[in-house]
């Protein structure tokens, strides 16, 4: 279509349909629904972006990718022919907002929780926005495949389809139809939660050693290092726990939708912490044992050995569950 397909639609209002939890908030489709003949989008549909996250993704790409998805799909799913196509010159028909955090949507501030990850006006007989029809989408460090399935969940919309319309993995609401491999996920995340706690409590456990080993109680503060050594080889267990979960996504459809580089490196990264750890736990049990026995030459050498490995320790991160739980594609705005 021409330059007419931008002029606004009159006399109507904008539903909005957020990403989740607004099924209360957006009006169900009338049973009449948009015919080919009067569905707004029908035909040729440009599609551009606007670019205000720090995404290193190729959102352009992405974007295309999405939109041609239902150039080849709507008539299946929406009962209409669109052909979306971008135009890098001109306003759009449709504009694709990409946005770092949940906080920056316009369309659905009003609706906002932890679930939304976009938002696009939801076209039906009644409902038809004026153009450029915009749709938010949040990037944050989520992988370019999951990203993805939100800008077509989004186009969806557009498109007339509400959250119990198919295909499911793209419009349902419930992440365990949008993620496959949603279980495994979970348990990754969660192998790596206990590791997190681990590797929480035994720094709990080596700060109160290190209170006694301060106070000159060293045949106190002895065990307490030797059992925040072993609270940090568990939490490696549960690293490797996570690593061999991670193994199972081998030749799971979309594997896209989890970025597993990210997390084969976090993995890595905290099981190098988690090592470095409850070395220098053992070798401050052992000066501790030094100088309770009166060696404090011993003790002094065992000690300095304990600092150099700390020093190796703080060139390592553990990373966070957040960047675990965005690296797998559950991350909503800081929550999974």
């Amino acid at each position: 279509m021409g330059l007419s397909r931008r002029h606004a639609i009159a006399g109507v209002a904008v539903a909005l349909a957020g990403c989740a939890e607004l099924q209360g908030q957006v009006e169900k489709r009338a049973d009449g629904v948009l015919t080919d003949d009067d569905h707004p989008l029908k035909g040729t549909t440009t599609i551009g972006i606007v670019d205000r996250s720090d995404s290193e993704h190729d959102l352009e790409a992405l974007t295309v990718d999405a939109a041609a998805f239902w150039t080849d799909h709507a008539a299946e799913y929406a009962d209409v022919g669109v052909s979306f196509r971008p135009e890098p010159e001109g306003p759009p028909d449709v504009e694709v907002v990409f946005l770092d955090s949940r906080t920056e949507l316009a369309g659905c501030e009003e609706h906002a929780s932890s679930d939304i990850l976009g938002c696009a006006p939801l076209l039906t007989a009644e409902h038809r926005p004026e153009r450029p029809i915009t749709v938010e989408v949040v990037v944050a460090n989520r992988p370019a495949g999951d990203v993805r399935i939100t800008v077509q969940h989004e186009l969806g919309h557009t498109l007339g389809l509400d959250h119990d319309d198919e295909p499911a993995y793209i419009m349902s609401t419930d992440i365990a139809d949008r993620l496959p491999e949603y279980g495994r996920r979970r348990e990754v995340l969660e192998s790596f939660e206990n590791a997190w706690a681990g590797r929480n409590s035994g720094t709990q456990e080596y700060n109160r050693a290190v209170n006694r080993w301060n106070d000159g109680e060293y045949d106190a503060a002895a065990p307490i290092f030797e059992r925040s050594a072993k609270r940090y080889r568990t939490t490696n267990a549960s690293v490797e726990t996570a690593l061999e979960l991670e193994r199972g996504f081998d030749g799971m459809e979309r594997p896209e939708t989890v970025d597993r580089d990210r997390l084969r490196d976090a993995f890595e990264s905290a099981g190098g912490w988690t090592d470095l750890a409850a070395e220098r736990s053992e070798l401050m049990a052992l000066s501790s044992e030094a100088r309770a026995d009166g060696d404090v030459p011993g003790a002094r050498e065992l000690r300095a050995e304990a600092e150099e490995v700390f020093s190796e320790l703080q060139a390592i991160d553990f990373p966070a569950p957040i960047e675990i739980a965005s690296a797998l594609g559950l991350l909503r705005d800081g929550k999974s």
